[in-house]
């Protein structure tokens, strides 16, 4: 205990100050720099799936999609962005399924500094030509309408 009240602080009060306010700050830059890193995370994987879904969309969009692999980039828009796709026939139950399914999947890569990162997307697509019904002839049930917009009995 201090007798005189004056006197201020001694040295080994102030180095212990020092040395806790220290590792506080260094603790708070850590978080910062945490956060900055998950935020870039976050903006890329979010930049990738919708590129993937963009991609994804492209491919079920052409009328004479075939099995195999495609692979390509996004050009100098997004330069740290690979993409790589995969169709294949599905085997199907012809009682099932009369159509056969491809089944597409499109992956996009990226770095984070050192560590290969991806995001994927499947779908199933049929082939299957969409055609239009003929249309069909008005019903003739001796109900024909008049000028008013109703029937005659």
């Amino acid at each position: 205990m201090r007798t005189n009240p004056s006197a201020g602080f001694t040295l080994v009060e102030l180095v212990v100050a020092f040395v806790i306010l220290s590792i506080g700050i260094v603790a708070i830059l850590e978080l910062v720099g945490q956060s900055a890193r998950n935020a870039r995370l976050a903006r890329n994987r979010t930049q990738a799936a919708m590129l993937a879904q963009q991609k994804m969309e492209e491919l079920l969009a052409q009328p004479d999609l075939q099995p195999g692999n495609l692979e390509g980039d996004f050009g100098d828009r997004y330069p740290q962005f690979r993409w790589s796709a995969q169709v294949q026939a599905l085997p199907t139950d012809s009682a099932v399924t009369p159509a056969p399914l491809l089944q597409v999947s499109v992956v996009v890569e990226w770095r984070e500094g050192n560590q290969p990162q991806s995001v994927q997307l499947d779908t199933l697509q049929s082939p299957v030509a969409l055609t239009v019904p003929p249309p069909t002839p008005p019903a003739t049930n001796g109900n024909v309408p008049n000028a008013a917009g109703g029937g005659t009995p």
